[in-house]
């Protein structure tokens, strides 16, 4: 809905929020369009939308994130929703809906992640009945175990995104379940192959040979997917269920299918593969990113240079 007649009538933020949304429909991922579209009807319009756009200021969006609604949301939910607010204000100076607008003095806070990953036990667990028990989908843990793909990477891997020949693995696409907009059918949410998540999570990862040569067991037709052997994707959240089930079935704490990343990524740093190498395989978009999200290992390897020091001197007095 594009407002020609501004300066004759009142125009009230959802209006623009409206406008905004619609401005960003071609220009980002249907995933991102509906989540935006969500958190607009469900946090942002109940609040402030009824607000005439002139007398929106700085104070009451400020006021906005401190009530509980927002509180209580998820850090992802804050930080989409400040974006979404201070883009589409932009969008309406740059529209001339207003002349001007107080910087809005927000600063969330960065949450604390706590990584969570398999001891090494748990991993030779898993990894000796995966071994074991091999079909294409323990086939597809294991990959995971050893190149730290993200499940809907793994999920909408084709035949022809594994080089048989340089044995390497090409991430071109994800897989992920979203909202289904179509509200004449009886199924809430549909399966969507897309780009992966960023330009850097588009990348060549260099595959163990054993890995390879499980692969080719199974290899079929370069269009199919791997894990349907079909035109269609594997649901992620069908991959999901059958993980659990392994775990419960070895006695391995209940964790999800993306402590199989954070594991790779843990044992990598302890077996002192380079941050740079690793962020790359990892698809991050800068070293920094993944030194930030797992330096837990450097001070575990600090822990274990005293401790190794300690005994040195203990053993030698």
């Amino acid at each position: 809905m594009i407002l020609k007649n501004i300066k004759t009538k009142k125009m009230y933020y959802n209006e623009v929020l409206d406008e905004w949304l619609l401005n960003r429909k071609e220009k980002i991922k249907e995933s991102s369009y509906i989540k935006y579209e969500t958190i607009i009807e469900k946090l942002i319009k109940p609040e402030l939308g009824n607000y005439i756009l002139k007398k929106l200021n700085d104070k009451i969006i400020v006021d906005f994130f401190k009530k509980d609604k927002i509180l209580k949301a998820s850090d992802s939910i804050r930080k989409t929703t400040l974006i979404i607010i201070k883009s589409s204000i932009n969008y309406a100076l740059d529209k001339k809906y207003i002349k001007k607008f107080n910087n809005i003095k927000i600063k969330l806070k960065k949450p604390k992640t706590k990584i969570v990953y398999f001891t090494k036990t748990e991993q030779a667990i898993l990894d000796n009945y995966l071994r074991n028990n091999l079909n294409i989908r323990n086939i597809g843990i294991l990959l995971t175990l050893y190149t730290g793909l993200r499940i809907g990477e793994l999920c909408s891997l084709k035949w022809n995104d594994i080089d048989f020949i340089n044995k390497t693995l090409s991430v071109n696409r994800t897989v992920q379940r979203i909202k289904n907009k179509n509200k004449n059918s009886q199924n809430k949410t549909i399966l969507i192959t897309n780009t992966p998540k960023t330009e850097h999570s588009k990348r060549i990862i260099p595959l163990p040979i054993f890995i390879i040569e499980l692969l080719e067991e199974y290899k079929s037709k370069g269009e199919n997917y791997i894990f349907t052997n079909s035109n269609l994707p594997k649901d992620p959240r069908t991959y999901e269920k059958y993980f659990s089930n392994i775990l419960k079935r070895n006695g391995i704490r209940n964790l999800n299918f993306h402590t199989l990343r954070h594991t790779f990524a843990t044992r990598s740093r302890e077996a002192g593969i380079d941050i740079k190498v690793l962020s790359e395989i990892l698809g991050h978009s800068s070293y920094h990113i993944t030194q930030e999200i797992y330096v837990h290992i450097s001070v575990d390897f600090k822990r274990d240079s005293i401790n190794s020091l300690v005994n040195y001197i203990t053993t030698n007095n």
